[in-house]
């Protein structure tokens, strides 16, 4: 993509035309024109309603992504980690929330290979089918005959007003008492409710983020049947598509981290034009004619570049192995350690490129303001934490 050329000048040397020539990046043929337009043209009533448009979610439904890691006998893409990742951030870059969205309702894909294979043809066949949930296990699910007798409520079911199924994790009881697990705690399972089971309550009132709809649920002595009740961490998926061998923990930390490179690239982009655009105070020079902008938005792309590359690097290891079976130990902390680096990366870029956006990042209404919160608001997420470093660095650290 090329800027304009900028014209005038001061003195004998007349001003340079700047063109954007360094972008390797190329987004638009991964989403495309379309619907970067329409989300683009609606995001600024996504932020107001606190959720995507419908034409939004409708052009997400026909383009397959919120089933992206669906297997091809459900009608979905089937993509292998890489060009999943590929795609979130690319969606990132059209806008946060768009990002987050296509990221969190994909993300749920891959319970096909978890859940009974009835109940997965029931929940995934349909065109439109798409999970909210949480992963929290802030729910009782007492056993009772046929299934559960679920009561909770959880917090963050990003994509909540168009999800088809919810899914959440529970504690399992008997008696009222918990069920022991395997690993001394009680025993926790993932229960889908039909979105009839489901009240959803209007909580997400962020900082950035503001249009993935990331509400509370509530369920109240729902009914669940056994064939309706699966665990995300134990067992093995019935079905052989190579994702479900890719385990949740790294996968989820992968494509959580894949969404914010993306969307500081877009801080880039939109910082980038304002350079060109605006002169420095009190002076006649443009900001990108100064040295310490040139360098603060150079340090800036290569701190994304670096943890791109190494998480993309990392998926394409990773799903090699799983295609041979199981990746190894060693390769999920690279991938899990990359996913982290990716997200620390894009996190330090907006920190970096953001203060030279000037007052309009300020503004509610300004795309790179939007850009900004979503950046951190994202970063917030439990699965690329920096603190979830520390289990990675005992590993590194043991004998």
């Amino acid at each position: 993509m090329r800027g304009g050329m900028v014209s005038g000048g001061t003195g004998s040397c007349p001003r340079r035309a700047y063109t954007w020539g360094m972008r390797w990046w190329e987004f638009e043929s991964v989403i495309g024109s379309d619907v970067i337009a329409l989300v683009r043209g609606a995001a600024a009533e996504a932020e107001r309603r606190s959720a995507l448009t419908p034409e939004v979610v409708q052009a997400i439904v026909e383009r397959g992504w919120f089933k992206a890691w669906v297997p091809r006998e459900f009608g979905g893409l089937e993509l292998d980690l890489e060009a999943g990742l590929r795609l979130f951030e690319a969606a990132g870059w059209v806008d946060g929330s768009f990002g987050w969205s296509v990221m969190i309702g994909a993300g749920g894909g891959v319970f096909a290979g978890l859940m009974r294979e009835t109940t997965a043809h029931a929940v995934f066949d349909p065109k439109e089918a798409v999970i909210a949930g949480s992963g929290n296990p802030r729910g009782t699910a007492e056993r009772v005959p046929g299934g559960f007798r679920v009561s909770g409520r959880w917090q963050w079911a990003s994509g909540a007003p168009w999800a088809t199924t919810f899914t959440a994790n529970c504690v399992v009881t008997e008696g009222g008492e918990p069920v022991p697990g395997a690993n001394g705690g009680p025993l926790i399972r993932a229960m889908a409710f039909e979105p009839a089971q489901v009240r959803i309550h209007e909580t997400w009132d962020a900082h950035g983020m503001r249009g993935t709809a990331s509400h509370d649920m509530e369920v109240t002595e729902a009914f669940v049947p056994e064939e309706r009740m699966f665990s995300v961490f134990e067992g093995e998926p019935w079905h052989p598509a190579t994702v479900f061998r890719v385990p949740f923990v790294e996968f989820a930390e992968a494509t959580t981290a894949s969404v914010l490179p993306g969307v500081a690239l877009r801080l880039f982009d939109l910082v980038a034009a304002s350079t060109r655009e605006r002169t420095e105070y009190g002076g006649p020079r443009l900001m990108a004619e100064r040295d310490d902008v040139r360098s603060r938005m150079a340090e800036a792309l290569v701190t994304v570049e670096a943890g791109r590359t190494l998480l993309f690097d990392a998926a394409r290891q990773t799903w090699a192995e799983a295609e041979r079976g199981r990746p190894a130990p060693s390769t999920l902390a690279r991938l899990s350690l990359a996913a982290n680096f990716a997200a620390a990366g894009a996190l330090r870029a907006g920190s970096i490129v953001a203060p030279l956006g000037g007052m309009a990042l300020n503004q509610r209404a300004d795309e790179a303001g939007r850009a900004w919160r979503d950046l951190q608001t994202a970063g917030q997420h439990g699965a690329i934490r920096p603190t979830g470093l520390a289990m990675r660095g005992a590993e590194l650290l043991a004998d």
